[in-house]
């Protein structure tokens, strides 16, 4: 049976790890610095798309 794609408004940790190229530890420490912004769901964090600019982020993890 074929998987339903499902849109979400936010990522999971492991999701914006993958997308940014950086370990899920590394988007732990960055929300706990706060230059992303995080929210505890159950033992994860999530991280809505309308509250990070992922062009911009990237840059400054590239740079970094």
């Amino acid at each position: 049976m074929a998987k339903l794609a499902v849109e979400k408004d936010f990522y999971t940790t492991v999701e914006l790890a993958e997308l940014l190229g950086i370990s899920r530890i590394s988007v732990f420490k960055r929300v706990k610095q706060g230059s992303i912004k995080g929210y505890k769901a159950g033992r994860d964090l999530i991280v809505f798309k309308k509250d990070i600019d992922l062009r911009r982020l990237k840059l400054i993890i590239k740079h970094n």
